[in-house]
């Protein structure tokens, strides 16, 4: 078993970076952090974004870094006494906002289609080059059984086909920076400062990008040019980020007031254009040239949508002291620098009696598309878990291996206002949420060692949602308010 980290770096904004040892031209961002960065000699990888993001919100609220850090410390422990998370495929909406400028970002139905194919088939552990998983890992891999599904109706009701199309007058969406090669210091107040507020316009009607649906019932996924305009470094475009997620829900140290301080960035995942598919006709001008064969595969969403449902980097963004939070993922010393290379077993660690090599093979790695095949079980009892007890609205379809008829019946349905439970079991213990039909929590239920509950909705008409989460599943039905 792995020892956790306590003094880790917390991934708020989780992310893959443009910045690696391939030998080309930096830009002004990944100047300035390079020179400022200790310790880098080991890896010249930026980093994610994410503890810069940690020293803003600890500016804005005070104890935030610290509450961060035991904040992981929970999920482990969470994680490690849970002993089984529920059964059946669970089946998340997703929503694709593509925010163009120029006709190459308006990405076409057929791109979002193949990337959602490559998300389903690498979640599922159906993806053809699952056969490269090396045996040492064979045993620990496994189907997250977590499906997504494009959404079929909006907010509001309406038939949708899960995409939308958003021109935006903003061109570059890392944002227009005003300084030169001279103002390391400019630079870095400007990292601080305008860096994530830049991005998550995109997420904003009002700031040139398309706002968010409701995130309690939808992945919102937003697709935009995230380049950083420099012109004062001949007008350099320069590529940071090649993704961002946000955290899990109801954070529980995630200050209010950083949303009011990023325009209300609403809860999902930013996606730079070209790496949305395998299928994508777009490419990486010079010079990022190299990043072509490496990072197109569509694998990145897979990345993204990991750190989405509460999945650290495999390397815990340090070196082999730290950790990811799971116990069946091998420690590395540093990101694989996008490559392949199986020789590497940069740490020492005991996972199945054995001291396994560097996982490049793992999704949350920064290994190269060409490589990446696989979650651990571990990583995938993680993600359920999130699903389950921070992101439960999201679950919009679910199949079980157990029918919900078996474990429980309700009525009436339709109801005046109130609907009773009656489960099969005469001892059962649950967790009740009763929702509008918009995601809203109106109330929460507990029966401890009971055989029924009596539900009473709320005050309008119309359709409710009801959740019933055991220990074992998790189940959501609709009923009728007259």
């Amino acid at each position: 078993m792995k020892t956790p980290k306590r003094n880790l770096k917390q991934l708020l904004i989780c992310c893959l970076v443009a910045a690696s040892n391939l030998l080309f031209s930096q830009g002004l961002i990944q100047q300035t952090v390079n020179v400022l960065r200790q310790n880098a000699s080991h890896d010249t990888l930026v980093g994610c974004g994410s503890y810069e993001l940690m020293k803003h919100a600890d500016k804005i609220q005070s104890g935030f870094l610290k509450a961060a850090n035991q904040y992981l410390e929970n999920i482990t422990n969470e994680n490690a006494n849970r002993k089984k998370t529920s059964n059946g495929i669970m089946q998340i909406p997703v929503v694709f906002h593509i925010v163009y400028n120029d006709t190459s970002a308006n990405l076409a139905d057929s791109v979002i289609q193949d990337q959602l194919r490559v998300l389903n088939e690498s979640f599922r552990r159906q993806n053809t080059d699952t056969v490269n998983t090396r045996a040492d890992f064979k045993p620990i891999v496994a189907d997250s059984e977590i499906e997504f599904v494009l959404a079929t109706t909006d907010p509001a009701g309406n038939p949708t086909n899960g995409i939308t199309r958003t021109y935006s007058p903003t061109k570059y969406f890392g944002g227009v920076l005003p300084y030169d090669q001279t103002q390391a210091q400019q630079i870095q107040n400007w990292l601080n400062d305008s860096l994530y507020y830049n991005y998550f316009r995109i997420t904003q009607d009002s700031l040139g990008g398309r706002s968010a649906w409701n995130s309690l019932n939808y992945v919102n996924i937003w697709i935009g040019d995230l380049r950083i305009f420099e012109p004062k470094f001949n007008n350099f475009e320069e590529l940071v980020y090649f993704g961002l997620a946000t955290p899990p829900a109801n954070h529980p140290n995630w200050p209010t007031t950083i949303y009011n301080e990023l325009a209300g960035f609403q809860e999902g995942i930013l996606l730079h254009y070209p790496v949305v598919g395998s299928n994508n006709p777009n490419t990486f001008p010079a010079p990022y040239v190299p990043y072509n064969s490496l990072v197109k595969t569509g694998k990145m969403l897979v990345h993204e949508m990991g750190h989405y449902l509460g999945l650290r980097h495999i390397w815990g963004d340090g070196n082999c002291t730290m950790d990811d939070f799971v116990d069946d993922t091998p420690r590395a010393s540093a990101a694989s620098q996008y490559n392949c290379n199986t020789t590497l077993n940069t740490c020492v660690d005991t996972i199945m009696g054995m001291d396994l090599p560097n996982m490049i093979e793992n999704y949350m790695d920064y290994s190269s598309g060409n490589c990446q095949n696989s979650f651990t079980q571990g990583q995938i009892n993680v993600m359920r878990n999130v699903i389950e007890t921070r992101r439960p609205y999201l679950i919009g379809i679910k199949s079980f291996k157990n029918s919900p008829e078996s474990l429980f019946s309700y009525y009436p349905n339709p109801t005046s206002g109130k609907v009773t439970l009656k489960f099969n079991d005469t001892d059962t213990d649950a967790t009740i949420h009763i929702l509008s039909i918009d995601g809203r929590l109106i109330k929460t239920q507990y029966i401890t060692a009971s055989s029924k509950a009596e539900l009473t909705l709320g005050s309008q008409s119309g359709l409710y949602i009801i959740q019933v989460q055991s220990e074992s599943e998790v189940f959501a039905f609709k009923v009728l308010k007259k």
